[in-house]
């Protein structure tokens, strides 16, 4: 009987410091599952959610600055306006670019890279995640250690695939 009963003080302990996600109507064009002690906050025509998860930093942005010149893009200007996300970010951040490839987000062509940033004297690793959507920019980041990063993989996959484009 005393086995039952540490068991589960144990298993309602867990639970109790495990972090629950829920879908979040990021705007009218997007939905995202999102940690339950996420913050949200307004950037210059946009506004972002910012969550952690261990030691996973989880961003998810929108901005219109500088939209309306996209709505007649055509995919060579799709892909300057990537480069230029990129190139922006590493350059800011005083990163070292790893890799980046087009990807695809419920159907939606998106670019992905990844670099490396030193951060309170230790190396991190980001993967950034930008698209287009209804003349909005939004772009998903993750940030964790080098070393553990790869611990983040289901996590980073789970909130992938939640987004939903309305």
């Amino acid at each position: 009987m005393k086995k039952l009963i540490y068991i589960f003080i144990l298993l309602v302990n867990f639970s109790s410091f495990s972090q629950e996600f829920f879908d979040y109507e990021f705007d009218d064009n997007i939905t995202i599952q999102v940690l339950e002690d996420t913050e949200e906050g307004e950037i210059a025509g946009g506004k972002y959610v910012k969550g952690t998860y261990k030691n996973e930093i989880v961003i998810f942005m929108s901005s219109n600055k500088g939209m309306d010149k996209m709505s007649n893009t055509d995919e060579a200007g799709l892909l300057r306006f990537f480069q230029g996300v990129k190139d922006g970010a590493v350059k800011s951040s005083k990163g070292t670019l790893l890799n980046e490839e087009i990807v695809t987000i419920q159907d939606q062509k998106a670019f992905k890279f990844s670099y490396t940033l030193h951060l309170d004297g230790k190396k991190n690793k980001v993967d950034t995640y930008v698209f287009l959507y209804k003349n909005i920019s939004y772009t998903l980041q993750f940030m964790n250690n080098e070393k553990g990063f790869e611990k983040g993989n289901d996590l980073r996959k789970q909130i992938l695939e939640s987004i939903v484009l309305n």
